[in-house]
């Protein structure tokens, strides 16, 4: 082969070479490996949760979240919580009362992550069974309206704090439960509108007590409700703060 034919086959083998350079170079694999007869292999994908369960501790007692995701930005969370605490004490008054505070809430939570990441906004609404029952015992005296019974005079007395059974939410926190498999850590801080409670009270003369008049009693243990539930009135709002611990699967 002379010299003209050699620059002239090497003239045409020039710009083959160069196109597979490039399109090795665009697609991000060396020429060796197109070379080689390598395929591309894709990264790996990220995952995500199918659910999230967590145990969950805190004002509103203990409980358990489900936590299902959306995407990256939303997640919904069942969630359910309760507690129940005792405690005898005059409460203000100069008879001892046997006290049952019952917290239990169920409802459903809205999860807003603004960064994507593990901070939360929350929203949700709140089936609300709180409820505060006092019982009065043979202790001391009663006071109802201003007027003062010996106990020798009251057969029973009671008393029964409600609130709203149906309150919205509205906190903050971190954690996402479904965001990936694996375990979780969280929190919450937020607030429950409960409403104005519902007090109620009732009382009853002891039989055979002559000095303790049904009907007088009546009248003054309605006074007395009237004036507890003037002051439960500023009691709408219920604090939620807790933690979790979960997993992802």
């Amino acid at each position: 082969m002379n010299e003209y034919d050699k620059k002239k086959r090497t003239g045409r083998l020039l710009p083959l070479g160069l196109a597979a350079v490039t399109a090795a170079a665009l697609s991000g694999f060396a020429p060796s490996a197109i070379a080689d007869g390598n395929q591309p292999v894709s990264p790996p994908l990220a995952t995500s949760a199918s659910f999230g369960i967590a145990l969950t501790a805190g004002l509103s007692g203990v409980g358990v979240d489900l936590a299902l995701p959306i995407n990256p930005s939303f997640g919904l969370r069942a969630t359910l919580s309760g507690l129940s605490l005792s405690h005898n004490g005059t409460y203000g008054t100069s008879n001892v009362w046997n006290g049952n505070l019952k917290l239990a809430q169920y409802g459903v939570l809205a999860d807003y992550y603004p960064f994507a990441g593990s901070f939360r906004l929350s929203a949700g609404l709140i089936y609300d069974g709180n409820q505060l029952d006092v019982n009065g015992t043979a202790s001391g005296t009663y006071t109802f309206g201003g007027q003062t019974y010996n106990v020798g005079e009251i057969g029973t007395a009671n008393g029964t704090v409600t609130w709203n059974r149906f309150a919205p939410y509205l906190g903050f926190g971190a954690g996402n439960l479904a965001g990936s498999p694996g375990f979780h850590t969280g929190f919450d801080l937020g607030v429950l509108y409960a409403g104005r409670p519902t007090v109620t009270l009732t009382a009853t003369c002891s039989a055979g007590a002559a000095t303790c008049n049904q009907s007088t009693l009546n009248q003054n243990v309605a006074a007395e409700q009237a004036s507890l539930q003037n002051d439960a009135n500023k009691y709408r709002f219920w604090p939620v703060a807790r933690i979790e611990i979960g997993y992802a699967f």
